[in-house]
């Protein structure tokens, strides 16, 4: 049975089930792809993950208004009593990776099988002084590796030696589209700041362009919330001023302090107007966009329900500054840390089984995994995708996992 499920992945799942968290694209290394998916359906981890996001640098220097961790609202405090509670009960309470920890564990992970590293998670990865040399470590490891961060330490020389590294992507969340309203959402920040990421950002188009250089890619991702609602085209101008390859809209998420931003009927109602307008534009420039998905997730989050499996404890674990390794971006639910043991023991602990098998029957259970903010997750989408295209395969009397038999 493993064999004809590994055969069939062959012919058709490759061909684009499981995709990069970030930006959609196929994994290249198809044997990976296969083991991931057999594991799924087997109920077992048999390789390394897709992705790991690793939060380098677990400090900011932005209060953006919407954050979980760093939001000017909540004065540093953490979003939720999950945020709170595990930031004090930690026992190591660094903000910054120390470089032997991620020597160890990129160079464990990569042994795992895996080949996609983000930089990216509760602070802001440049902050970390060894940046460019964590980069230039897992390129020679033969990793993609691509870099989340808001732009503001963005120096032309730094993208040069980022460049130099190897960087595959860079994804600046902007979450605005005029340099006048730019602190609006990140308060501490001067309005000018704008300009000066999307000038440093255009200096980087030109520097590739010169140097014949492909990558890094350019990503804009923009947070839509009511204080920058109006403004969904002018991001899309922004990144064609940027030279980026794709623009992300993404609703936001909202937490009890942050209710008040909101989107709203006149929200959406300008957005219905101005996305036509923003998909045109991508489409003349050749820029991708997401803006199905912006519906899709604003419509799960509407239904209240969870409604997949979750397969995160195969594709995307999530690692602090610390070292705690997490089981997924959302979750503070500990599995281990590599100070104390290797990313290799953390993943291939069968302790992790029980969280896999309630992660799979969450659309049943309707229960969130323990230390984790389930509900409303961004990555559902990714999972609807693989439990959508999975399951018809092999036909639906019965579902390899849940024992679910109904379509979705």
């Amino acid at each position: 049975m493993r064999n004809a499920i590994i055969s069939s992945i062959g012919n058709s799942i490759l061909v684009g089930v499981i995709h990069n968290h970030h930006k959609g694209k196929v994994i290249s290394d198809y044997w990976h792809s296969a083991k991931i998916m057999a594991g799924i359906l087997s109920g077992r981890v048999l390789t390394g993950p897709h992705s790991v996001q690793v939060s380098i640098a677990d400090a900011c220097n932005y209060r953006c208004v919407m954050c979980w961790e760093h939001s000017s609202e909540i004065e540093g405090r953490g979003a939720d009593d999950l945020a709170r509670t595990y930031h004090a009960g930690k026992k190591n309470k660094a903000a910054v990776m120390d470089f032997d920890v991620y020597d160890s564990f990129v160079r464990s992970l990569r042994k795992t099988g895996t080949r996609d590293i983000s930089f990216a998670g509760i602070g802001e990865p440049l902050l970390h002084k060894r940046i460019v040399e964590a980069v230039a470590l897992a390129k020679d490891l033969d990793m993609r590796v691509w870099i989340t961060t808001n732009g503001s330490l963005l120096t032309p020389e730094l993208m040069q030696e980022l460049a130099r590294a190897g960087l595959d992507d860079i994804n600046v969340s902007l979450n605005a589209g005029a340099s006048g309203e730019y602190s609006f959402v990140h308060v501490n920040q001067e309005n000018s700041r704008f300009d000066e990421i999307i000038e440093n950002l255009a200096w980087l188009r030109d520097y590739k362009r010169k140097q014949g250089l492909e990558t890094p890619r350019l990503t804009l991702s923009n947070v839509v919330c009511n204080l920058n609602s109006h403004r969904a085209f002018d991001m899309m101008k922004a990144a064609v001023a940027a030279g980026a390859g794709a623009v992300s809209y993404r609703p936001v998420d909202i937490y009890e302090q942050t209710a008040k931003y909101a989107l709203g009927a006149e929200d959406m109602k300008r957005l219905e107007g101005q996305f036509p307008l923003v998909a045109r534009l991508a489409r003349d420039r050749g820029i991708v966009t997401n803006i199905d998905s912006f519906y899709r997730l604003l419509e799960m989050r509407a239904g209240g329900a969870i409604p997949s499996p979750c397969f995160a404890g195969w594709l995307y674990p999530f690692v602090l500054a610390n070292g705690d390794v997490t089981y997924c971006c959302i979750s503070r639910q500990v599995l281990g840390n590599l100070g104390e043991r290797s990313f290799e023991s953390i993943w291939f602990d069968p302790s992790r089984r029980a969280m896999n098998a309630a992660a799979v029957k969450m659309h049943k259970t309707q229960q969130s995994l323990p230390k984790s903010r389930c509900r409303g997750c961004e990555q559902t989408l990714a999972n609807l995708r693989i439990y959508r295209y999975a399951w018809p395969r092999w036909g639906r009397k019965l579902h390899p996992l849940t024992g679910d038999s109904r379509r979705v």
